[in-house]
């Protein structure tokens, strides 16, 4: 489906905001499995799936604290 749907420009549109849900809802999820709920868990979670998603991840993975992701 997404073959089809990258086929136009409205299309690479949807599946590109599709894949930033994804990264958004993964690194929720992973932040939620590690630290448990906390007040800004959403906005922390858009935050660092926007900028070095990847590198955000290994940092969680590898132990910061949540005062050093939130600065």
């Amino acid at each position: 489906m997404n073959d089809v749907l990258e086929q136009t420009e409205s299309g690479r549109e949807i599946a590109r905001r599709n894949r930033e849900q994804g990264h958004v809802d993964g690194m929720r999820a992973l932040l939620r499995a590690k630290y448990g709920d906390f007040a800004d868990l959403d906005d922390l979670a858009r935050r660092l799936a926007d900028s070095d998603h990847d590198g955000n991840i290994a940092r969680i993975v590898a132990g910061v604290t949540l005062a050093e992701l939130r600065s």
